[in-house]
């Protein structure tokens, strides 16, 4: 419940559609790209439209499936491109993805699984504080 210390939303950056400022500029930028490649911009129009509405879109649903937004985005740019992200360890075996990405299934033969290391946690008993 809030007891009026806190104000909802008000370090939120400003968006419009669900996509920030630098999306929309990246939008921008995309289309007016496409628009030098083009012969008559102007008849080309709703290509254009559409490479805008598309590229900030999608700019911005790529951020959004991250936890930690803008930062998933840089560390998956700089993992495709062959860089360890900033102020981040190596990843582990046990998760060889970035960002807060979900486990989807453990190989039966890793050590994690033959210790049976995977039941002690799912163990509605156990208690990490402990």
């Amino acid at each position: 419940m809030d007891d009026g210390q806190v104000i909802p939303g008000l370090n939120e950056e400003w968006s419009f559609a669900g996509a920030k400022l630098m999306e929309w500029m990246t939008g921008v930028t995309t289309a007016f790209l496409v628009s030098t490649l083009i012969e008559k911009p102007a008849t080309a129009m709703p290509l254009l439209v559409i490479i805008l509405i598309g590229t900030t879109l999608s700019l911005s649903n790529l951020r959004k499936r991250f936890p930690d937004e803008e930062r998933g985005v840089m560390n998956l740019v700089m993992t495709s491109l062959g860089f360890q992200p900033i102020g981040i360890p190596a990843p582990a075996k046990l998760q060889p993805r970035w960002s807060g990405g979900r486990i989807s299934e453990l190989p039966e033969r890793c050590l994690f699984v033959e210790l049976k290391l995977d039941s002690i946690i799912n163990n509605p008993e156990f208690d990490p504080q402990r």
